[in-house]
């Protein structure tokens, strides 16, 4: 992995560096002030900067806050963005490890966003490189978002949550525990709720109280939206319905497996029981 240059944001020039970054991401419509930042920062939060080799911009940025759940404390990281020339050079895992590394030092163990379920990419990342997991859908989460990345479609997200204290997400990191592949999956009789039919979503299956389940979503879900927006909704609406059905009936997915030819499909398993932290 290259080196890159984590900066922890402490001052309002550090924090206003940050709203290129967002405008080139989503667009000035979903900018977060960096006064608000600031104020975030200084009361727990998390603000960083990533900068590349020899390059005085910032390449790359992560925010979040602290937040309640189910009566715990836990990190909610609200934004991640980093240019297109750093995608994928382990510019966004140094900066979520920075992250990791303030919550711990707060003695916080859980740290959670939202996330497009459709985004094969991301799901990737915090799946398969991160080692979280997702057990909670929200439809239309934000309402009507005029952003470039999401306007024309329902905003649902899931909610994802990422162990940070748990030795395989440690693993994850180091790259000592990689997940299977969809090929992998496929060959040991793994079912699917949800599958590609050629560009669209085919029929629902059904959960059978299966030990393991597969849900398939678009490889470019971006590309699909800009050249058929119509198959881009009916792709939001079936994996809607898999997923609430799967977590309705004691899911979670815990994995996103990708094949050779880049199909990529979420894995599900029967949550613990509550109480335990994931699983």
């Amino acid at each position: 992995m290259p080196e890159f240059r984590i900066v922890v944001a402490s001052d309002i020039a550090a924090c206003a560096a940050t709203v290129p970054l967002q405008e080139a991401t989503w667009s000035g419509d979903v900018v977060v002030p960096p006064q608000l930042m600031l104020a975030v920062a200084h009361n727990g939060g998390f603000v960083a900067l990533g900068y590349g080799a020899e390059d005085p911009e910032p390449a790359g940025f992560v925010f979040g806050f602290i937040g309640i759940y189910d009566y715990h404390f836990r990190h909610h990281s609200h934004m991640l963005a980093v240019r297109e020339p750093y995608r994928g050079s382990g510019l966004a895992q140094a900066l979520k490890e920075a992250q990791r590394d303030h919550c711990l030092d707060q003695g916080i163990e859980t740290v959670a966003w939202t996330m497009d379920p459709l985004e094969a990419r991301n799901a990737r990342f915090n799946f398969g490189k991160l080692g979280a997991f997702t057990r909670t859908y929200h439809r239309d989460f934000y309402g009507a978002m005029p952003d470039k990345l999401n306007q024309g479609l329902p905003s649902d997200r899931i909610y994802v949550e990422w162990p940070i204290g748990h030795d395989r997400t440690y693993k994850r990191l180091r790259g000592d525990d990689v997940p299977p592949s969809l090929e992998d999956a496929e060959r040991e009789g793994v079912g699917y709720l949800l599958r590609a039919d050629g560009d669209r979503p085919g029929p629902a299956g059904a959960t059978g109280s299966a030990s393991h389940l597969l849900v398939e979503i678009p490889h470019a879900f971006q590309d699909l939206k800009a050249h058929d927006p119509t198959m881009a909704l009916r792709w939001r609406i079936a994996a809607r319905e898999a997923l609430e059905r799967a977590f309705g009936e004691g899911y979670a997915a815990v994995e996103f497996l990708r094949s050779a030819d880049g199909r990529g499909a979420y894995l599900l398993v029967p949550q613990p029981r509550a109480g335990t932290e994931s699983p």
